[in-house]
């Protein structure tokens, strides 16, 4: 199934477009500006088997499992990822290897921004603080996920 919410399409059950349009709608209400850059630098959400922006479609691939976290935190990994897409076709900053780490560390910093400005829960921030020492934007990972 393929809707649209105020322009942004989005592809999947009726649950993903109900999940995902929740989080839109929760973007839209507490950060004008985030939700701003969402419709201007996201074409679509497509509900796949694991999460990841194609930056070559400016599509987030969203999980079943992403997807059903809380509505802050969905809200918070659109950001994150559409300020992946930003970064590497506005900004100039590509995603490869030898700027994995600052791009992701400064797509965490948009995400805790946002989750910062809506005071989110204490336990939501800290776990995404602990994300700045994973390594899942590291070549080894990335092997494994090249839709990103």
């Amino acid at each position: 199934m393929t809707k649209k919410y105020k322009g942004i399409i989005i592809k999947g059950s009726g649950k993903f477009f109900e999940k995902t349009s929740c989080a839109l709608n929760f973007i839209e209400r507490k950060s004008k500006r985030n939700f701003n850059k969402i419709k201007i630098y996201l074409n679509s959400i497509r509900q796949a088997r694991q999460s990841g922006m194609n930056l070559s479609r400016a599509e987030f691939h969203v999980s079943n499992s992403a997807a059903s976290h809380s509505t802050e935190w969905y809200a918070s990994i659109i950001i994150h990822d559409v300020h992946h897409y930003y970064l590497h076709h506005i900004k100039k900053l590509k995603w490869e290897p030898k700027n994995f780490l600052k791009h992701e560390h400064l797509c965490l910093d948009e995400q805790l921004r946002f989750l910062k400005k809506i005071k989110s829960y204490p336990y939501i921030i800290q776990h995404l603080k602990k994300s700045y020492k994973r390594g899942y934007w590291r070549p080894s990972y990335q092997k494994s996920h090249k839709s990103w």
